[in-house]
């Protein structure tokens, strides 16, 4: 009997060890940027080629230390577009990776990898796309999104346009909160 209590605990620690490593080692990817599509009483205003341009996407703020490690976008186009992720930090915006990313399907998600880039919690990021495509959403009662909006461990301070004909990705100045193109995203994993 001694020896089936010690086979018996042994085999529950063992279990228990297993389980522990699994849930450690399978990181949860956050990919906030693209909640703005499950907001109840939008209306999508679906922009297939724009006369301009736009550099357009959001600020945020880790809530934990983490890193990106991919940057994505969905766009109602195909082609190549420039996703951008922006150290907003300091005095000027400083772009921390800029990648192309082929959008191959309309209307789904693309990602591409990057080499991780470690965020830290509390610092303010920028990330955006320059497209001449995008999604406009609005509010049925015109009624202006509410920032910071918090998903997962990113709070999102602002979603931030401007047009941008000149192909050099510029951080774009001007807040916009009576719509969002939330048509660029990263994969974020929390320490």
């Amino acid at each position: 009997m001694p020896t089936r209590i010690l086979t018996l605990s042994s085999l529950l620690c063992f279990t228990f060890l297993l389980f522990c490593c699994k849930k450690d080692s399978e990181a949860e990817k956050e990919s906030p940027f693209f909640e703005f599509f499950k907001e109840s009483s939008i209306i999508i205003d679906t922009v297939e080629q724009a006369v301009d341009s736009w550099e357009y996407g959001f600020t945020f703020t880790p809530l934990k230390d983490g890193k990106i490690t991919q940057l994505g976008i969905k766009l109602p186009a195909t082609g190549n577009f420039t996703a951008t992720l922006w150290d907003l930090s300091g005095p000027t915006p400083a772009p921390l990776r800029s990648k192309t990313v082929q959008s191959a399907t309309p209307h789904q998600n693309a990602f591409i990898d990057i080499p991780e880039i470690a965020v830290q919690k509390g610092v303010q990021y920028g990330l955006t796309v320059l497209a001449d495509a995008f999604y406009r959403l609005t509010k049925s009662d015109n009624s202006q999104f509410i920032f910071p909006k918090t998903v997962g461990n990113i709070s999102i301070e602002s979603f931030n346009e401007s047009i941008n004909n000149s192909s050099l990705g510029t951080f774009p100045p001007t807040p916009n909160t009576t719509r969002v193109a939330p048509c660029v995203n990263v994969i974020f994993i929390a320490d």
